[in-house]
């Protein structure tokens, strides 16, 4: 198939797609008789007649004039590069972007969407915005769902961030953890199950789940204040290292030594803080 005949194809087969006549294609760009040789290869339009076609038909100009014969090959040839950059470098939510601008997802781009997704909804649990990351985390189960390549670690995963987002007071009532743990293979999702358990002898490598480990040991043993210095530098840190969870617990834990040393002033300042935490989840 020559080039005329390759331009033609194109605009007739995306021209049909959007449900266009020829005379509303043509508008004021060309004579329908034109487009129609055009559209049966026997002429070749101009460039300023291809830009104004693409235009109207809402594809690049370099798509009709490619070798590809599929508009949604073509455009993920053209951005799968800067999708996979993105995200490598973390930005989640622009790679997920990326991809909805193609005209379709394949089993490829399902992939990638599903983990950009998950991996979106860990940031959005661990900055607060639980009502967000539950909507991304169904999302990635979503797409996860729609692919063939391997996404047991979301499968598996997902519902115990879904738990926090529902419950975050008490997650593992909503969450059969006897069926996950043998499953879940990144060592961070580990860990935060090990966490929200809470696995008190478990050694954690993310610093917040093991100071307030440390801190959830000291009130086992009924060294409150020590337990207090812990949970007190948990919150100097959030400026620095913010994870909502481990803060909500923090402010839990901390109600519960104040009280337990009878300084009800304290404990009632940290039940505030606690309640008003809660309620911004819920916002």
């Amino acid at each position: 198939m020559n080039i005329k005949e390759t331009i033609g194809k194109k605009i007739k087969e995306r021209r049909r797609e959007i449900g266009l006549t020829q005379t509303e294609l043509c508008g004021s760009i060309i004579t329908r008789n034109m487009l129609s040789l055009i559209e049966s290869g026997k002429a070749m339009p101009s460039v300023d007649v291809i830009i104004k076609l693409s235009d109207a038909l809402g594809v690049p100009a370099s798509y009709l004039l490619s070798q590809s014969n599929s508009l949604f090959f073509y455009e993920k040839d053209q951005k799968i590069g800067y999708i996979r950059e993105l995200y490598r470098s973390g930005k989640y939510s622009y790679c997920m972007t990326v991809i909805d601008s193609l005209s379709e997802k394949d089993d490829e781009l399902s992939y990638i969407y599903a983990e950009a997704a998950f991996m979106y909804a860990k940031s959005l649990l661990d900055s607060g915005a639980l009502l967000s990351a539950r909507t991304f985390l169904h999302t990635a189960l979503d797409y996860s769902s729609k692919t063939v390549y391997n996404t047991k670690n979301i499968e598996v995963t997902a519902p115990l961030y879904l738990a926090v987002c529902d419950n975050i007071q008490s997650p593992m009532l909503e969450f059969d953890s006897s069926k996950y743990l043998h499953d879940i293979k990144n060592s961070y999702d580990i860990e935060f199950y090990k966490y929200i358990i809470p696995d008190l002898t478990f050694k954690y490598t993310y610093m917040l789940f093991q100071r307030h480990i440390d801190a959830k040991n000291y009130m086992k043993n009924h060294s409150y204040k020590e337990a207090i210095d812990l949970l007190l530098s948990i919150e100097d840190m959030r400026s620095e290292q913010y994870n909502a969870t481990v803060l909500f617990g923090a402010y839990t834990d901390l109600e519960i030594c104040y009280k337990q040393l009878g300084d009800f002033e304290n404990a009632y300042r940290y039940s505030t803080k606690r309640i008003s935490l809660l309620n911004a989840f819920k916002s």
